[in-house]
């Protein structure tokens, strides 16, 4: 007998697989691209139980790590942003007072 909430399960499982890859090729567009389709699919697996633990603890996990990467990025993104308004400050700084 099928079991469509394994079957959703499995399908989020997957599409969180290819989420990670593309994380790790930093191409953050089809990351949002594959949330979109697993928000269409964790739904369908909304009355998980307990004969699903091992898909949802997979799940979970692959979850956590591309959450993680995505802090690590957007936390250098941070770093980058602030390192380049402070040397646009400096400069600014400097061709004001050279004049």
């Amino acid at each position: 007998m099928d079991d469509p909430t394994q079957a959703a399960l499995q399908r989020a499982l997957d599409i969180t697989l290819a989420m990670t890859e593309a994380a790790s090729s930093d191409n953050w567009t089809l990351v949002a691209e594959l949330d979109e389709q697993r928000r269409t699919v964790l739904p369908k697996a909304d009355t998980a139980g307990s004969q699903h633990r091992e898909t949802l603890l997979a799940l979970e996990a692959h979850n956590r790590a591309l959450l993680e990467r995505a802090g690590l990025v957007r936390a250098a993104m941070e770093q980058q942003i602030s390192r380049h308004q402070y040397n646009h400050r400096a400069l600014r700084t400097y061709i004001t007072s050279s004049r």
